[in-house]
Order: C-alpha cells, then structure tokens, then sequence
C-alpha cells in the first residue's frame, strides 16, 4: 500500500485575519514496506502533514492518493482511507476517550462494524501487539496510566483496526529511556515483520537514525530535503535549521576536518566507534 500527496497545500483559518499557511506545494510518495521520517523546526507544517495521510484535514488543494484514489473523492473512500491509514497524536490523551482501555481499544473494530466476538479477539491481539496484557490493562482506566502506557494504548486503539500504515506525531517525546525503547522496538516489529509502513514525525535523529529507510525534512510548509538517511543527516541544511544530529554524524564531520579519512557516512555510535578503532591501529 502506498500513499501519495500531490501538489497539496493547506491554510489555517482561511479567508480570516489569522489565515497561515502551513504546507505550500507538497508532492510526495511512500511505498510500501518504508518507515520514514519526518523532520523540521517547530512550525514547519510536520503535524499538519501528517494530519493529511488519513484524511484529519482536507488540502485546500491537490489530492492525497491511497493505493491511487483520492481518499476525498467519496465517503467510502476516506472511510478506507481511515482504516488503512493510523494516526497516533503525539500526546495520547488528546484521542484517549474511553473510561476503560477494553473499550477504548474495540472503538475502532466496532466502528468499522466487527460483531462481538471479532472485536475482542482484535482487542486481545492489539494489547499484545504492544505488550500490554489483556487481564490486567482491559478494566483500568486509560487516563490513569503512566504517559508510557498511554501511548501502548493509543497504538492499540489503531492496531486494532490493523491499517496497512502507521503514521506517528512525535510519538515518544516525554517518555522515559525505558518507555522509548519499549515504543520503538514495537513499531521495528510491526515494520520488520508486518510489513508495515511506519511515518513518523520526530526532532530526534539519534534514536531514529539507524531504524529508518528515509528522511523529509520540512521548512516553513515545504519539503526542504528528502532522501537516504545518511546523504539527509550529513547534509548541512540540518544544521541550518538546527536540527539535532546523531553524535556519529558530528564526530565524523569533525574528524574529516582534520583531515582523517572516514569511510561511509556513519549515523549510529556503534558505527562511528569502528571508523575510530581503524584509526588508532
């Protein structure tokens, strides 16, 4: 399943004093099987982006194309659009309802009309999908879980439904080392062995960086960048728009300034670590 925007361009509050466009022009395509990311300063049009996969906001112009038709070209078309396409906000309780985690994850599979007994069978497999247990989680109140928790849910209530594309804002900002690891292993899994599309929006290229197919980096509404993770990471627009990048890249720019040879262009700490063992031998 693959995703395309084409020529797609967004403005808040149109036809207001306050009207701000936050995307100009944005053509793009995911293929199946990628897990991209999605980077940019504050402000750079990353969540409205987003927000257009499955159909949250409707462009002011141009289309986005699921699998080749317009998710807005009829109701049963974004409905499928909804379905195929996930989208996890990056704080949990803005799309946490439920008073228990059982109903807030079977929402989806009874929206889309799943009977009883396939609803929480989809329940049970979605909370083990993300490494919650069914016994202990399904009666607690979503609201009252840590933030880690919150968003296992949150991934559940999609999971649920089984989209064929994960799309996710910011997903682990405020979550403790332990919580990220958790989060990212379960999206590496879902990718790796599901198949899964992964779109994830992130300021964090070091915990990213050796997990992704392929980097967009967005200035002010428009693609500034997009490409293989490493040419994105080393290239000096990031710094520019001050962007964090992975210590590896860092050391390795430095090195070269001095005049050292390092092969490749290393991302990761594991990486770096070996271009400076050759070096020291």
């Amino acid at each position: 399943m693959f995703i395309e925007l084409s020529n797609i361009s967004y403005t808040y509050a149109k036809g207001t004093p306050l009207s701000r466009q936050a995307l100009c022009g944005i053509s793009l395509k995911v293929g199946s099987g990628e897990w991209v990311a999605v980077m940019g300063p504050t402000g750079s049009g990353k969540s409205t982006l987003l927000q257009h996969f499955n159909g949250l906001l409707r462009p002011d112009c141009g289309e986005v194309l699921v699998n080749g038709t317009n998710i807005h070209s009829s109701a049963a078309s974004l409905r499928e659009a909804r379905r195929n396409v996930g989208l996890v906000f990056q704080y949990p309780e803005h799309q946490l309802f439920a008073g228990r985690v059982s109903e807030e994850v079977a929402y989806g599979p009874e929206n889309f009309g799943y009977s009883v007994p396939e609803t929480e069978k989809k329940v049970r497999e979605a909370l083990a999908t993300v490494g919650l247990d069914y016994y202990a989680y399904k009666d607690r109140s979503p609201h009252e879980l840590s933030g880690g928790e919150k968003r296992r849910v949150a991934l559940a209530g999609v999971l649920a439904v089984q989209p064929r594309v994960m799309v996710l804002d910011e997903p682990t900002a405020g979550l403790d080392r332990s919580g990220k690891e958790k989060f990212i292993n379960t999206i590496k899994k879902l990718n790796r062995e599901n198949g899964i599309t992964v779109i994830w929006a992130t300021h964090e290229a070091a915990e990213i960086a050796g997990l992704v197919n392929r980097i967009i980096v967005m200035d002010r509404g428009r693609i500034r960048l997009d490409g293989a993770v490493r040419d994105v990471l080393a290239d000096p627009v990031m710094g520019e728009l001050g962007l964090n990048i992975p210590v590896a890249v860092s050391v390795a720019g430095g090195l070269r300034k001095k005049g050292k040879i390092i092969e490749g262009k290393p991302v990761t700490v594991e990486e770096i670590k070996l271009e400076i063992l050759k070096l020291v031998r």
